[in-house]
Order: structure tokens, then sequence, then C-alpha cells
């Protein structure tokens, strides 16, 4: 999905207007402080076609979310792929791939999904609300495939990585729900027994204290 032509038209039209005043005056403008002024001339240009361009990244995304509102599922995906291809690297793309990994989820294409999220963490920072949300879907892909020790060790593993995230309790919190599925007690409860110890005022502290009752493991 390329920029708005008319808008790259636009810019291109004022920057060879203000060129030509330059050429038309360069003797005149090269006087005092006529370098700066050139300088700042380029700057500005230059501004104005990263902003222009910011915005016609915002734009692509936002058709992503319009088309998922109104549940044009095949549309949100193709767009979403547009978006990911023509902005990479960049912030709105890194949404338009989690949005692109959480379709193939829901529509039950595990595998797809699991790429894109792991595509996500190998592209763009590990930590943060999409960043969780990467690695909690890649560890919920490896729960809808009922493998729990997996899928605990992932979340685990965010907890591990970014002690100091908001998401590291909730992140312990589901790593012991699936290590219970899977029929491991102890690394349930390590998991909650963490949660006590180094997030005793996280909003799962109640939570993972009563799962350590109901184990019978008393809590000092």
């Amino acid at each position: 999905m390329q920029p708005p032509q008319p808008q790259q038209e636009d810019i291109l039209v004022w920057f060879l207007k203000v060129w030509g005043q330059i050429e038309a005056n360069y003797i005149r403008i090269l006087t005092g402080f006529g370098i700066a002024i050139v300088a700042a001339l380029i700057v500005l240009f230059f501004y104005r076609t990263q902003t222009q361009h910011a915005e016609a990244a915002r734009t692509a995304l936002g058709d992503v979310y319009i088309a998922l509102y109104e549940g044009r599922v095949e549309d949100a995906l193709a767009a979403s792929q547009e978006v990911i291809e023509t902005y990479a690297g960049e912030a709105e793309a890194g949404e338009a791939l989690m949005a692109l990994a959480n379709l193939h989820y829901e529509e039950g294409r595990i595998a797809e999904a699991q790429t894109y999220f792991q595509q996500y963490l190998d592209e763009y920072p590990t930590d943060g609300p999409l960043g969780y949300g990467a690695w909690s879907g890649l560890a919920s892909c490896l729960e809808n495939e009922k493998q729990f020790s997996e899928a605990g060790q992932q979340f685990a593993t965010f907890a591990e990585a970014h002690p100091n995230s908001p998401f590291a309790p909730i992140a312990l919190k589901e790593a012991g729900r699936c290590y219970e599925l899977g029929k491991m007690p102890q690394q349930a409860s390590d998991a909650y027994q963490k949660i006590v110890n180094e997030y005793a005022k996280s909003s799962v502290a109640r939570f993972a204290r009563g799962q350590l009752n109901l184990m019978g493991i008393e809590i000092d």
C-alpha cells in the first residue's frame, strides 16, 4: 500500500516552487543567513515527506481496524499483509502483524498464527502490551495443541525476560494455569510462589495464594 500519490505530488510541487525562488534569488539568498535558510528549507521538505508517510501508515492501519470492525475478515487479512510489507519495521506494521496473527488464530489457522507471533518477537520490542501479546499468543497456540508444558514455559520465559514488566505476574499466573493443565504441580506451585514472593501487591497475588492453598502449600 503506497502513500497516496496526490500527497507526494503536492509536496514535490511545493518543493520545486521553493527551489525556483532560491534559484531566482540565489545571489541575495547566499549572503547573510542564506545558507541556513536553504538548509532549513531542505529539512522542512524532508520533514513534511516523513510526516505524510507516517499519516499514510496510520491511514493504512486504520483500514485494517475498519475491516475488522465490519467483520470483513479476508479484507482485514489482506490489508494487514499490505501494511506489513509497505511499512516494514515501523510501529504500524507491528500492529498490523499482531492483527494478522490474531486473525489467523481466531480462524483456527494455528500454524500461521504461530509464525506471525514469532515474527513479531523477532522484529519488534518484546516487552510492552504488544510484546506480551506476542508471547501469550505463542503460548496460546501451544495450549491449543495441548502442549501445556511448553505453553507454561512460554509464559514463564516472558516473566524471566521482563521481570519489571506489569505483565510479568500475569504471565506467571498463566504459566501456573498451563502447568496445572499439564499435570505438573511442582512447576505450577513454583510459578504461584514466585508471584507471592516477588509480586505480592499485584492484581493476581490473591489468586496465586488461593491456588497454593488448594495445593495444600502453606504461605508465610
